[in-house]
């Protein structure tokens, strides 16, 4: 028993081990301690991914605060799926429960929670983490007016235009709000090719237009017979010989041929009959060039004058000798219409003009046609083209740059430049025509829907008049709701939006595609034969850039490049144009074109988030 005893006190005096046993109980404790940090860092990484998601939910949906039949539920509902999609994995549960809405005020409060499976601090019995997320959105206390200046040129054709469409509908949508109380918002759009068109505004921006005058009569110019040609004979330098069986006419005659074809080249022009037979005869002065084979066909027509001249009568007329006139509207003889003539001799209210119709078809049908004047500020323009010959445009309702500093001068010191086009590269159509500034989400989706693609690309003219958009000097020339606020003024926001898709190669000089526009700007026939005054595309672009972000005029500028090359010469203009690097943008698809223009949205947009 004693023995017994001796062993328990030397059992209970023993102390080795206990290190060991102590160590086992603190490292549970440890290592709870330890991961609980990394529990803490998971739970902070998801509470940072709930509140960008929480923003992102609040900036899109305080717009819709105003919106009639948009409930606190729905908003809560649209919200939460926001969150959950952006939220992330492994987490047990995340809820939007809380909303304030104040319309008035424009406020839109948000808040939730969320709960995270902890993975060590589980060992002491704590087996879920949770936080707490909120974010506010409140209308901002500014002004808005955003000037969008829309790439519409041939490249941009079939999904690039769609693609475009959906953008600017988004962006429109984000920034016009519905409510335009206490402050308002407003796009003016700029669809730009060749040149832009300012619809209905154009006579006040490049000033009135001289019409034409009516034609009461033209002498008959032809005999009424119309005469078959049934051989030609064009010897290489030898006499060109006509063969038309029993035609009549003598030494002398002029007559007018066209409708040839193989030997085209004697088409449309007029000819003096000599060395007549009575089933043939030559064209005097016109040898022979081993023209095409001759395909027997062909027409001619006597003519009353000599040289084939018409004799117009148009009372009052004002014309002078030497000056130029085109014809349009005429019914019977159509073949003079839309040629440019020259006059040849005059009274107060008759004119003989040299020039040939292109046909000889048809007699005149009286006091039909129009007589235009062909200088500038006509309605028709003759102007020496590049390839050494001469031209006539019509006048459209697109306007163009002028040669004038500073740049945003009122129309009324100084009017625009006019545009004289062709049909190969025309003035935009009046669906596309320029939209000042307006609050109007309407009109604004139906010329945005109203987009097609074509022509070449003058980018510098999109940038100038997305600036005379938002410039105050243009101002009296819009209807008074769309006139831009002053510069610089308390609680406002002048944007502009720039957004290409390709080179700039398009300039004018006197209403028409100017000789220094490059590759892509048309032929040298619809060139005029000068240099653009402010220069080339990108030197006209940079400066009017430059003008526009001064301190004086205060535009805030970005720029979209889609499906530009970065260090093109393009892609490196947006870059310089934007206000600064963040501004700048380039998308090679249309989803991020997409997402440019809802980036730049909510840039401008002015919202603020308070926490």
């Amino acid at each position: 028993m004693s023995r017994f005893a001796r062993l328990l006190r030397r059992f209970a005096s023993d102390e080795s081990g206990v290190f060991a046993v102590l160590f086992g109980l603190m490292a549970i404790v440890l290592i709870a301690l330890g991961g609980a940090v990394v529990d803490y860092v998971s739970l902070e990484q998801t509470r940072q991914r709930a509140q960008i998601a929480m923003d992102a939910a609040v900036l899109a949906l305080q717009p819709e605060i105003n919106l009639s039949g948009v409930s606190r539920e729905s908003i809560l509902e649209r919200a939460q799926a926001m969150v959950l999609e952006r939220i992330g994995p492994n987490v047990t549960e995340a809820m939007v429960d809380r909303i304030e809405m104040n319309p008035d005020e424009g406020r839109l409060f948000l808040g939730g929670r969320f709960t995270v499976p902890t993975a060590f601090v589980r060992l002491v019995g704590v087996n879920e983490l949770g936080a707490a997320f909120s974010s506010e959105a409140m209308r901002g206390s500014v002004d808005l007016e955003v000037a969008v200046a829309l790439d519409v040129t041939g490249s941009m054709s079939s999904q690039n235009i769609r693609d475009l469409k959906a953008s600017v509908l988004d962006l429109v949508d984000t920034i016009v709000q519905d409510v335009q109380e206490p402050n308002y918002s407003k796009v003016a759009l700029v669809p730009y090719a060749q040149a832009v068109n300012a619809g209905s505004y154009a006579e006040a921006l490049r000033g009135p237009i001289r019409g034409p005058k009516a034609i009461n009569s033209i002498t008959l110019w032809a005999e009424t017979a119309i005469r078959n040609i049934s051989a030609v004979e064009t010897p290489r330098n030898g006499p060109v010989t006509i063969t038309s069986n029993g035609h009549n006419y003598r030494d002398g005659d002029w007559i007018f041929i066209w409708g040839v074809s193989g030997t085209t080249q004697l088409n449309g022009r007029a000819y003096q009959v000599t060395a007549r037979s009575n089933n043939s005869f030559q064209l005097r002065d016109q040898r022979g060039n081993d023209y095409s084979t001759y395909r027997r066909d062909g027409k001619m027509r006597k003519c009353s004058a000599a040289g084939c001249q018409l004799q117009v009568t148009s009372n009052g007329h004002g014309y002078a000798v030497n000056d130029w006139v085109h014809i349009t509207q005429v019914e019977g003889m159509t073949g003079v219409n839309n040629v440019t003539y020259q006059v040849t001799s005059r009274t107060a209210n008759t004119l003989t003009l040299s020039g040939l119709p292109t046909d000889g078809v048809g007699s005149y049908r009286n006091n039909t046609g129009q007589l235009h004047c062909t200088e500038e500020g006509c309605d028709y323009f003759r102007f020496p083209n590049r390839a050494g010959g001469s031209t006539t445009f019509p006048v459209t309702t697109c306007v163009t740059e002028r040669e004038l500093t500073p740049y945003d001068l009122p129309p009324s010191s100084g009017y625009v430049g006019r545009s004289y086009a062709g049909s190969g590269n025309p003035c935009l159509s009046g669906s596309m025509a320029m939209v000042p500034l307006t609050a109007n989400k309407s009109a604004l989706s139906t010329t945005i829907n109203a987009l097609s693609a074509g022509g070449s690309t003058s980018g510098s003219l999109g940038i100038l008049w997305s600036w005379y958009a938002l410039s105050p000097n243009f101002g009296y020339v819009w209807p008074v709701e769309s006139r831009p606020a002053p510069y610089n003024g308390e609680h406002l926001l002048k944007a502009a939006i720039i957004m290409t898709d390709g080179e700039f190669n398009t300039v004018h000089c006197r209403g028409v595609v100017a000789r220094n526009s490059t590759s892509g700007s048309g032929g040298t026939g619809d060139q005029i034969n000068c240099d653009a005054p402010n220069g080339n595309p990108y030197p006209q672009a940079e400066a009017y850039c430059d003008a526009m972000k001064a301190r004086d005029v205060g535009i805030v500028v970005y720029t979209v490049g889609f499906n530009l090359t970065a260090g093109s010469s393009a892609a490196n203009m947006l870059d310089y144009c934007a206000s600064s690097p963040d501004n700048a943008y380039l998308a090679s698809d249309g989803t991020q074109l997409r997402d440019a223009f809802r980036q730049i949205a909510r840039n401008i947009s002015a919202l603020r988030l308070t926490r």
